[in-house]
């Protein structure tokens, strides 16, 4: 049975990471653990064993250490990281990021990427194609520190009308979930 951690950021209700988005405050843990759940019971339902660094009914902000530490007590499982993004409002889009170089993330990366740009044909990728594939590479401490296959997605921006428009949609949250779904089981066949 493949293994696979899903990593859901931030607590669902950390105040640091939250934004008013016409009058409603939002937080991006809550968003980040609704599509972890969705997308657990996807892999479960297919026979896949899935660890949670944080379950998605936790609603704690567990430390990056930690969150690493339960990724790397499973360096044969890959680690997906979810997140929301947010920068003043005025951003738009969807990232994937990996470690910097080459890696055996990157391929996962680009399973998920292609999946995800199936179903998001109105939503801006944000891409560096300069290496050759759409994932950015950064030097994120989640995926410089644990040791398997590791990549870390921002869905959309929480703090823009309209990314938290497509956020706050119970179908747009299934379609995402499942374009992840799809990504990784590709990666793992």
């Amino acid at each position: 049975m493949s293994k696979i951690i899903l990593d859901a950021g931030h607590g669902t209700y950390s105040e640091h990471k939250s934004a008013i988005v016409n009058g409603k405050k939002v937080y991006e843990g809550f968003i980040n653990r609704q599509i972890a759940g969705m997308l657990g019971h996807l892999l479960e339902w297919d026979g896949y064993k899935v660890i949670y660094t944080v379950h998605p009914s936790d609603d704690r902000d567990l430390s990056l250490s930690w969150r690493v530490r339960v990724a790397n007590q499973h360096p044969n499982a890959p680690l997906i990281s979810l997140h929301s993004n947010a920068f003043n409002g005025q951003v738009r889009g969807w990232e994937i990021f990996t470690s910097k170089g080459h890696t055996k993330s990157d391929y996962l990366a680009t399973c998920i990427y292609n999946e995800v740009a199936k179903v998001t044909t109105d939503i801006k990728m944000r891409t560096d194609f300069t290496d050759g594939d759409a994932d950015k590479e950064v030097d994120y401490y989640v995926l410089r520190k644990t040791k398997g296959v590791a990549v870390l997605i921002e869905t959309l921006f929480f703090d823009n009308v309209q990314d938290y428009a497509l956020l706050d949609s119970l179908d747009f949250r299934q379609k995402i979930a499942a374009a992840y779904y799809k990504g990784i089981v590709k990666w793992i066949k």
